[in-house]
């Protein structure tokens, strides 16, 4: 287990740095990315469904233009808080005038109700082919997503993210749809 924690570290750092070299990628490719997004939650989702985004930080993909545009498509928007380490996050209604505030490790939620995703986006670091991901290391999507058993799930990465093996512990999820600005990836099961 100690190994495979320090591994995860290490491909972290690694891709950390991998994506602050990226910038330009990401401004010249967000448009595919949020197009394929876009096209996913209208493909599984009906008008009404609550779908989760989740605001950027830094280095992160900038889902804002998708957020409005779900919107005003009428679906409802939720984003995430992040809560004491440990605990799941919580999704609070989003919409274009509500009151924002700034969040535990810089995230950004609207000050409003708490809301169920029928849909969830979730942000990683890498991911690979068998639907395994990266994140930041708190393992709160992990435990949210295990709250959430019915809704769809789809994790969000440029493809210069995808590694050939990310290394796992018992108790990451695993993704069956992830969205790059490439495509739309549908894991294969078993």
């Amino acid at each position: 287990m100690g190994d495979t924690i320090q591994i995860k570290e290490q491909l972290r750092c690694k891709m950390q740095q991998l994506r602050s070299q990226k910038y330009s990628f990401h401004v010249d490719h967000t448009v595919f990315l949020l197009q394929n997004m876009f096209k996913l939650v209208t493909s599984t989702c009906k008008q009404g469904d609550v779908v989760a985004c989740f605001w950027p930080l830094e280095g992160e993909a900038d889902l804002r233009p998708l957020v409005n545009q779900l919107f005003h498509q009428g679906y409802k928007i939720a984003l995430p808080k992040t809560p004491p380490k440990g605990l799941p996050l919580c999704f609070y209604t989003w919409y274009p005038d509500a009151s924002m505030v700034v969040g535990r490790y810089k995230t950004i939620y609207p000050d409003t109700s708490v809301v169920a995703p029928d849909f969830i986006f979730v942000p990683l670091l890498a991911f690979d082919l068998f639907g395994n991901r990266l994140g930041y290391g708190g393992g709160y999507y992990d435990r949210t997503l295990q709250c959430f058993p019915n809704a769809k799930v789809a994790g969000v990465a440029f493809s210069y993210q995808e590694v050939p093996c990310v290394p796992t512990e018992m108790y990451d999820y695993k993704l069956p749809i992830i969205v790059t600005e490439a495509k739309i990836i549908h894991i294969k099961k078993g």
